[in-house]
């Protein structure tokens, strides 16, 4: 009985450290402005192999954890960008060089700006508001709580 106590402390324990580790879900919807029309943008620089992304996002869906808290994803470390339907897709367009991006409850809608940089990236932004992507924000600070991985899903 003592083994089978143990056993169940150590399962326990590694699931929680699990539950820790998995990164917090956040799913949003690009804002459709009229029928077939959404609130995105884009613009590729060739020179610098750069592409800069404006969109319109609505919250389809926020992780318990991170419910009535204001989130400045300026803050995280690093960024990730995964095409989550079209992985092949986002392979030479993976670097997030930089993004702007603030949630606070109760809004209707926010914008997110970022860039991504890479020469596959003028087909990323083409195809972006079609496209399920995944952005990982890693280190994102949040007040009175320590920093967390944020993994925000996009979709139209």
């Amino acid at each position: 009985m003592r083994y089978f106590v143990f056993l169940m402390m150590v399962l326990v324990s590694l699931w929680s450290v699990h539950s820790q580790a998995v990164d917090n879900q956040m799913s949003f919807r690009i804002r459709e402005l009229a029928p077939n029309q959404y609130e995105y943008s884009s613009l590729w620089n060739p020179v610098t192999q750069e592409a800069l992304l404006r969109v319109g996002l609505v919250v389809d869906q926020i992780d318990p954890v991170l419910i009535g808290r204001d989130i400045s994803f300026s803050s995280a470390r690093k960024a990730e960008f995964i095409a989550k339907d079209w992985p092949e897709l986002g392979e030479d367009c993976k670097v997030v060089s930089d993004w702007h991006f603030d949630y606070s409850p109760g809004l209707p809608h926010y914008l997110m700006y970022m860039t991504l940089q890479g020469p596959g990236c003028e087909r990323v932004a083409h195809l972006f508001d079609y496209l399920h992507v995944r952005l990982r924000f890693i280190g994102v600070s949040l007040l009175n709580f320590e920093p967390v991985d944020v993994a925000v899903e996009i979709s139209r």
